[in-house]
């Protein structure tokens, strides 16, 4: 059997570490916020070449409180991909706003400006681009227009720890960027976790008072705020596994490019990626017109695979209610898309073995 995922290999050298984590924990009694998550803050905001970080409860919260600190309210229109994981247009809605669903790029499956520009109003208060699968958005022309128009620009990073745009970190491009630590993510804690990165101070502090009841002292609360912290656990956890996150994703990206090597001479389809870009492969999605005997070729072998994602955001039963919209490159990404295996650890000869089942089952 080929699992789709096995975060063991990454984790079972850093055992004795995160006990050590977990000790100092119970020791200090310290288990919220506290020096265990500003010393990670610092890392990361270090790591993604931006002032400032602020480690919250999980990645659609640091796009809740994101939206939150740019006063998103009800009734304001935000423009987020179709083609994502549903927690983009959750957080949105969240906010009593309204999520305009844009199509993505059918060569690279992200958003571009073109997309965007027709969907624009005088609602329009944000725009969220998500670097999916780990994949840059080609983000300068979208900044430049929406800076013309006094738009803020937030980065969906939850899938692209670490990857590079025109030599730039994922992180440090747009008003604000947010990342998930989600197990399976990159950079995962071993639990929930994520954070916002931004060069805005401003936005920063109120994020800090945002995720933390809204307070600037303990008992004195300047609004309306939540609970959504980073857990200490979690955050020393993060700063054990970041130093690692660079050569974990030359790794990923060592891999797939056996997968493309493998797959070249067959109807296959690989995302993109845009010039002076890295991905980080979050996944290693292929598209095919054959994903129904792809998939019961991979079952058969005791291959693990998955969908990402089977219903694009704006045909979602939760978002049935607002006007019915085509958007084809989703509607199609959607029908076609299949994540083959990728973790750290994965071994080319078991690539191997998913590529010679592949290429028995698809016409070249």
């Amino acid at each position: 059997m080929i699992p789709f995922v096995d975060l063991s290999p990454i984790h079972q050298p850093l055992q004795r570490k995160f006990q050590a984590v977990l000790d100092e924990c119970i020791s200090s009694s310290n288990f919220v916020l506290g020096e265990k998550v500003l010393q990670f803050e610092n890392n990361f905001a270090s790591y993604c070449e931006t002032p400032f970080c602020i480690g919250v409860s999980s990645g659609t919260d640091a796009l809740f409180l994101t939206l939150k600190g740019l006063e998103i309210c009800e009734g304001d229109e935000v423009i987020v991909p179709a083609h994502t994981f549903i927690a983009t247009a959750m957080a949105v809605s969240h906010c009593g706003a309204i999520p305009i669903f844009a199509d993505v790029n059918p060569e690279n499956w992200n958003i571009t400006w073109d997309n965007i520009s027709p969907l624009i109003t005088p609602k329009t208060k944000a725009i969220i681009i998500v670097h999916l699968y780990g994949n840059p958005v080609d983000i300068n022309s979208i900044i430049t227009e929406a800076q013309k128009r006094s738009i803020p620009v937030i980065e969906d990073a939850a899938q692209a720890h670490g990857a590079l745009y025109h030599t730039k970190r994922i992180g440090s491009l747009a008003d604000a960027a947010c990342f998930s630590f989600y197990p399976s993510k990159n950079l995962g804690s071993l639990g929930e976790g994520g954070a916002i990165t931004t060069k805005n101070r401003e936005l920063a502090e109120k994020i800090k008072q945002l995720r933390d009841y809204g307070r600037s002292d303990k008992y004195q609360h300047d609004f309306i705020g939540y609970n959504m912290r980073l857990q200490a656990l979690q955050a020393g956890f993060l700063s054990i596994k970041l130093p690692f996150l660079d050569k974990w994703n030359e790794e990923r990206t060592y891999l797939v490019s056996i997968y493309q090597e493998a797959l070249k001479n067959t109807s296959l389809t690989f995302q993109e990626v845009y010039p002076n870009s890295s991905s980080v492969y979050h996944l290693c999605v292929v598209k095919s017109e054959q994903r129904v005997p792809l998939i019961h070729a991979l079952e058969t072998n005791r291959i693990g695979f998955g969908i990402h994602y089977p219903i694009p955001c704006h045909k979602q039963v939760a978002y049935q209610s607002q006007n019915p919209i085509s958007l084809p490159v989703s509607e199609e990404l959607s029908r076609q898309v299949i994540s083959l295996p990728l973790y750290v650890g994965l071994k080319e000869q078991q690539i191997r073995e998913v590529c010679e089942v592949l290429k028995r089952t698809v016409k070249s």
